[in-house]
């Protein structure tokens, strides 16, 4: 169910350069043209179709590059392991190295 979900919402994004349907599962949407825009196309379409907030943790290019990892992050939000707060992870819940400016 999550899969077709997420390729609904798919359909509705217009940067992509093939078809939602014919897309692979581990597909890498950006080689497939999303852009960062489109990203958050796909992440409002999931908010809204599905009801759930995508907390900030979870707001990384890992998160979006297939099909499989956002149903990946979607199973972990239905399930409650997704961290709320604080550092942020990719799609497989490893940590993000983030950069400090000095």
């Amino acid at each position: 169910m999550l899969h077709e979900t997420v390729r609904n919402v798919l359909r509705g994004v217009g940067d992509l350069a093939a078809s939602a349907d014919t897309l692979g599962d581990n597909t890498d949407l950006f080689d497939a043209g999303l852009s960062s825009y489109g990203t958050v196309e796909v992440m409002i379409g999931l908010e809204n179709a599905l009801g759930i907030e995508f907390p900030e943790t979870v707001l990384t290019r890992d998160t979006f590059t297939s099909i499989n990892a956002i149903v990946h992050v979607l199973e972990r939000l239905r399930d409650g392991t997704v961290p709320a707060g604080g550092q942020a992870v990719d799609a497989n819940g490893w940590p993000v190295a983030t950069e400090t400016v000095q």
